[in-house]
């Protein structure tokens, strides 16, 4: 009788283990320094930034970011760029919201680069909605 506890204990254990987390349970970026360098609008259904690079080309800053569908289900992603100086305010006008379409459990890169030199830092404004 012990035993048959112990596999059905055994069965359910390995069945929850194999139940995709929900898109609201799966965190934004892979770690606290990528998040630190995102605004997100809502939730990002189940789309997780894995990656994020930066250097300076020409003294111009450049900026890749990954992005993984963490789901099955596709999801479209908007994304921007804001550009910032050293002491934190808005460098140039600002870009328009771009589309983005992830396919489940795909993986695709998004790359910007500042309008000048005068841009320091960054953060990468996202949205995201079920298709």
């Amino acid at each position: 009788m012990k035993f048959k506890t112990l596999l059905m204990v055994a069965a359910v254990a390995g069945a929850l283990q194999a139940v995709p987390a929900a898109a609201a349970d799966i965190p934004n970026a892979i770690s606290p320094g990528i998040a630190s360098k995102m605004l997100v609008r809502g939730t990002l259904e189940g789309v997780q930034v894995v990656d994020l690079r930066s250097q300076r080309k020409n003294d111009v800053m450049v900026v890749q970011a990954e992005l993984q569908s963490m789901i099955d289900k596709d999801v479209r992603v908007y994304y921007r760029f804001r550009w910032l100086d050293v002491s934190g305010m808005q460098v140039g006008d600002g870009e328009v919201w771009k589309p983005l379409m992830m396919l489940g459990r795909q993986s695709q890169f998004i790359r910007s680069t500042a309008p000048g030199p005068q841009a320091a830092d960054f953060k990468i404004e996202m949205s995201a909605e079920p298709r």
